[in-house]
């Protein structure tokens, strides 16, 4: 939640076993209904994580587009620049539209309905269903976890801190991805040339939103969000459980952007060669045409050896464009670039966990604390 307001649990059912003079309901594993929004943090945290990240582009995309501008480049290429940046920008301010959207939403905790009821009575039934206890808990079909407390004044204090605790984890969480999106993009800026660099930049951006869109269940939790639910589950059922943070400095999207730089840097190495041979190539495809067709072994062998030659030069200017010290530079720095975002991220996780598991363990105390419960024995009912 990132209300300040505790909601109630309430029966929407024709409630018969009543207590106090208020004549309430006692609360059965069927009461699943919230009174109030809570403003999940869920769908909030990936539509903004998710701004976050298209705005670090953006921001990223904009230096590349002023170095190959600054260096001379062409017409095309910085038109491609362009248009990636204001692209970018476009899905940033939807994104963040959609996140406002998210956290105005007046029914996003009607899920709670679908969700299941944990650590209730197992012989006490009311109304023909297990009675709920103050222990109880109810974890939510997207992933929350609803735990009740019996003080109004309690719950006052606790929605705050918990409130307190979520936007935390949710600010780290932008500036987390956005730290991350303009590192990526602007790492394409180092000594940017020309339409090589602006073809990473495209496909790095759209790699960098692909992992981050795969990386979320149907209910919009990434990985780490996953773990923090699993682990409160744990530690409110009485388990011990650990909370790791999802993430490393090398990971396997590290290997993957690797790969595609080096494919880029080879690309950008190999066309122009293959552009001043262009000539030689094209005749040596119509001779190899013709001598499927009509060719014999003194002429296919000639043709052959003629091939051999031109690829083993063209092979060598290739390597000599390929292996260059600012190739080499450029490598290095897209190297340096994903493993400082991996960094960012895997610290930033760490940052959201522990404040995870102290929102937790006031939770935890809270609940040892309180005096309030009614109880129940199976003998009784």
């Amino acid at each position: 939640m990132m209300s300040t307001l505790p909601s109630q649990i309430v029966t929407e059912r024709k409630a018969k076993v009543l207590y106090g003079k208020e004549k309430k309901a006692l609360l059965n594993t069927c009461d699943k209904k919230l009174t109030c929004q809570l403003q999940c943090r869920i769908k909030v945290s990936y539509y903004d994580g998710l701004s976050g990240l298209l705005l670090g582009l953006t921001l990223g995309a904009a230096v590349v587009a002023l170095t190959v501008l600054t260096c001379g480049a062409g017409t095309a290429v910085v038109a491609a620049a362009v248009i990636t940046t204001g692209a970018l920008g476009g899905a940033a301010v939807y994104y963040a539209d959609k996140t406002t959207e998210c956290r105005l939403a007046k029914h996003e905790c009607d899920s709670t309905t679908g969700g299941i009821w944990e650590l209730f009575h197992r012989k006490a039934y009311i109304e023909g269903a297990n009675a709920v206890l103050e222990r109880s808990f109810l974890t939510c079909q997207k992933g929350g976890i609803v735990s009740l407390v019996m003080s109004h004044e309690k719950a006052l204090e606790l929605s705050k801190k918990i409130s307190d605790s979520n936007k935390k984890i949710l600010e780290l969480n932008y500036y987390s991805n956005l730290s991350q999106g303009f590192i990526g993009a602007a790492a394409n800026a180092f000594k940017a040339s020309g339409a090589g660099d602006v073809v990473g930049l495209i496909i790095g951006s759209g790699l960098a939103v692909y992992d981050y869109v795969s990386g979320a269940d149907d209910n919009y939790r990434n990985q780490n969000m996953q773990n923090q639910h699993e682990y409160a589950r744990k530690i409110l059922k009485g388990e011990k459980a650990e909370l790791e943070a999802d993430g490393g400095i090398v990971t396997r999207e590290t290997w993957r952007d690797m790969a595609v730089g080096g494919g880029l840097t080879a690309g950008e190495a190999a066309i122009p060669v293959i552009g001043s041979n262009r000539q030689t190539l094209g005749t040596l495809s119509r001779w190899g045409l013709e001598e499927v067709v009509s060719g014999n072994v003194m002429t296919r062998g000639i043709w052959s050896c003629f091939t051999r030659n031109t690829a083993k030069n063209m092979g060598k200017e290739i390597s000599r464009n390929l292996f260059t010290k600012l190739n080499a530079q450029k490598f290095g720095v897209g190297v340096a670039a994903s493993l400082i975002s991996n960094g960012i991220e895997w610290g930033m996780n760490k940052k959201e966990n522990n404040l995870y598991k102290e929102m937790l363990q006031i939770i935890k105390q809270s609940r040892k604390q309180s005096g309030h419960g009614i109880d129940i024995q199976a003998d009784q009912l």
